[in-house]
């Protein structure tokens, strides 16, 4: 019997693929289940940093609840708490572009910047209060964080159903129309904020969901109050 060293070598050359082949199945498993912990691990981040994040709780508080009690600091650094009406949340997020006396439900004698302002022989149609950009601010953070949280949904890192179940008190209250301690009135001055200021992912975040917060499919805009009740407010 002869040594067929062909032979040998070629059974070599099997194993070692095969090895080969093994190590590298075994190492694309592995970076897969470090994947796959890295991304439960930035979810559970990121879920944790919403339910945390100060301005979420404000925004929550003021969707919640009828009056909502705010903490701000204000221009000179001096801090406040102060009850926050339900009209200063329509002239909190109505559009720049709008003037108080325009938002929805707008009463001159509830104004209570525009009175202040008014008995100091100063306009203020046109201006937001301190509180009033605070909660903008917060608004702004809140809808900030809803998009990511579409963004790990769209790539896979959320769960779209894990995040449903979380939010679905709130998918509920903001999307749909109810009479509820939401009112309509504030539900359309929200839509109308998320929708003026380009927060489409948050349109998209709510679609997955079944809810239609798109501007362009609902009711149209805001109806307007009357120009002249903050003049008559000053008088």
């Amino acid at each position: 019997m002869t040594w067929d060293k062909a032979a040998d070598f070629s059974v070599v050359d099997v194993l070692t693929l095969v090895l080969t082949v093994v190590g590298g199945a075994f190492a694309l498993w592995q970076y897969s289940r470090t994947n796959r912990q890295l991304a439960a691990r930035a979810a559970a981040d990121e879920i944790e940093k919403f339910g945390s994040d100060e301005h979420v709780k404000l925004a929550f508080r003021l969707i919640d609840w009828e009056i909502g009690n705010v903490s701000y600091v204000d221009e000179a650094g001096t801090r406040h708490k102060r009850y926050f009406t339900p009209l200063e949340f329509h002239t909190a997020l109505r559009h720049h572009s709008l003037l108080r006396s325009q938002v929805r439900t707008y009463d001159a004698s509830k104004d209570f910047y525009s009175i202040a302002r008014a008995a100091e022989g100063k306009a203020s149609d046109d201006l937001f209060a301190p509180v009033e950009q605070y909660v903008r601010d917060a608004f702004d953070a809140f809808l900030g964080r809803l998009e990511r949280v579409e963004g790990l949904i769209e790539h896979g890192v959320v769960g779209e159903k894990s995040f449903g179940d979380y939010f679905s008190y709130w998918l509920q209250l903001i999307g749909d129309e109810t009479d509820s301690h939401f009112t309509n009135e504030k539900r359309a001055t929200l839509i109308e904020y998320i929708n003026d200021y380009q927060f489409k992912a948050v349109v998209r975040l709510f679609a997955r969901y079944g809810k239609d917060i798109q501007l362009s499919t609902r009711a149209k805009r805001r109806p307007v109050g009357n120009p002249a009740s903050s003049a008559d407010a000053a008088m």
